[in-house]
């Protein structure tokens, strides 16, 4: 359960960097990042109190668990839509406004994950000034995520294909909350009078649906870079 959630929270990263970029308004893409950076500054006092035993109690709480999951699939389900009315509204397709101005809100997920990162550093540092390393955490924070998205964007400066990575990664996290909902509530599959565990199953079907979208993709991008270049001959 813990290897799902990590990848969930990775997910939440690169989602959120990855709608950063696709701000039109930069003014907002920075505010953005001053708050992630205030939340980490600000949690630190919390993140300090965290243990090992802390967080796999957590995993072990099933009610709250249930709620991140909710919250996920949630989140998932809400990009994905937000990504097929930008897209849209890209191709000049009628748009209801609210879908427009739904780029400016690119996830909560981030916030778990980023405490849950900040925690385990804090683990990690031991007879130092916490106020200080948090200081400098938050501002790693805000410059690893703007580089995350740079780097992005300027591997796959299209934007309609920015809009489809998007897609793909919200995508992704809608599998994965599935995946957990199903852990959380110990479906069993059954063979020959015997119950296995339906987890392994679960994630190697989620790493191969993974390479398989991604596959397919890069694959889409090559021939629009390549259809793009025979009209310009």
């Amino acid at each position: 359960m813990q290897t799902i959630v990590i990848t969930l929270f990775i997910l939440a990263i690169v989602s959120f960097a990855i709608q950063l970029q696709l701000f039109r308004n930069r003014w907002l893409l920075w505010g953005w990042l001053f708050v992630v950076a205030l939340f980490v500054y600000f949690m630190h006092h919390l993140a300090i109190d965290q243990s090992y035993k802390t967080f796999r109690a957590t995993l072990t709480n099933s009610s709250v668990m249930m709620d991140f999951t909710v919250l996920q699939v949630i989140e998932a389900v809400g990009g994905l839509l937000v990504s097929i009315f930008l897209i849209r509204a890209h191709y000049n397709e009628p748009v209801k406004k609210f879908f427009r101005y739904s780029i400016y809100l690119p996830g909560i997920i981030i916030f778990p994950a980023l405490f849950y990162l900040e925690s385990i550093f804090f683990l990690q540092v031991h007879g130092i000034d916490f106020k200080s390393v948090a200081l400098i955490v938050a501002i790693i924070a805000m410059v690893v995520l703007y580089i995350l998205g740079w780097g992005f964007k300027a591997l796959i400066p299209e934007f309609d294909l920015q809009l489809e990575m998007k897609f793909i990664v919200h995508l992704l996290q809608l599998i994965g909350g599935i995946i957990l909902s199903v852990v959380m509530l110990r479906l069993p599959i059954h063979s020959a009078g015997q119950e296995l565990s339906a987890l392994p199953m679960l994630v190697l079907l989620f790493v191969a649906l993974g390479g398989i979208i991604s596959g397919l993709f890069w694959y889409r991008i090559k021939l629009k870079r390549f259809a793009k270049r025979q009209v310009a001959k």
